[in-house]
């Protein structure tokens, strides 16, 4: 009964919260009478439903019915704050991944520029080691035709 009854909670409350709204639109005209209908309708089921719910408690444990919706509220407000929590857990966690993930992308994009940096100064120096090996060859080839001619 009481789940039921914390299940009814929104359903009460929305009805509570719209209705001064929906009596002053239909005062002024400004709803259509099958939708006032309608809404008193929903008003008449949800009101049937407090009803049922206070007579079942009473017979459930007689005096029960004057504490069972005050009792609801307090269940659906802790389970929703309690939602909420792990909803910030949650939100809390995935920036904590989030984070995580960007610190390993940051750590891999400077470990890969620390070796695009290296492999940089290594072709460097094999290009500089050809040059001098193809410039002794250059020296060598024209001592040898100097030679040659001599």
């Amino acid at each position: 009964l009481m789940k039921r009854c914390i299940d009814d909670i929104p359903i009460v409350t929305h009805i509570q919260r719209e209705s001064p709204g929906m009596n002053k639109l239909y005062s002024q005209s400004m709803c259509s009478v099958k939708q006032w209908k309608s809404y008193q309708a929903a008003e008449a089921m949800v009101s049937a439903e407090v009803e049922e719910v206070r007579a079942e408690a009473d017979e459930i444990e007689p005096g029960w019915s004057q504490v069972i919706w005050r009792q609801a509220m307090q269940y659906s407000q802790m389970l929703k704050q309690k939602e909420e929590q792990a909803k910030k857990a949650q939100a809390e966690q995935q920036r904590a991944i989030a984070a995580q993930q960007a610190a390993a992308n940051e750590k891999n994009n400077a470990e890969k520029a620390k070796y695009d940096a290296i492999k940089a100064k290594v072709d460097a120096e094999k290009a500089r080691l050809a040059n001098a090996d193809q410039a002794e060859k250059d020296r060598a080839a024209k001592a040898e035709k100097a030679a040659q001619e001599l």
